[in-house]
């Protein structure tokens, strides 16, 4: 389990995006005991504050590969242009 951010394609159609994970690193004693690992307190941390992110101690934790099927829809409204 960790925490990653990809960017999710607004032109329609079929991507794969890959997204790089991450997880907090712990103490020596929570990475011994396992049981799910340290989480974030707030994990909105993982997305906004970039400076926040970088003061964490983690590691790497694997990657996920996604296949989406974009169906764009009132983008407009957003200030997205296709």
């Amino acid at each position: 389990a960790g925490y990653g951010v990809c960017h999710v394609p607004s032109a329609p159609g079929c991507h794969q995006v890959t997204c790089v994970t991450w997880r907090p690193r712990g103490t020596r004693r929570q990475r011994l005991l396992g049981a799910g690992g340290p989480q974030l307190r707030v994990p909105e941390v993982a997305v906004t504050g970039a400076g926040d992110r970088f003061r964490l101690r983690t590691e790497a934790a694997g990657t996920v590969r996604l296949q989406l099927g974009v169906l764009p829809r009132h983008l407009g409204r957003f200030g997205v242009a296709l």
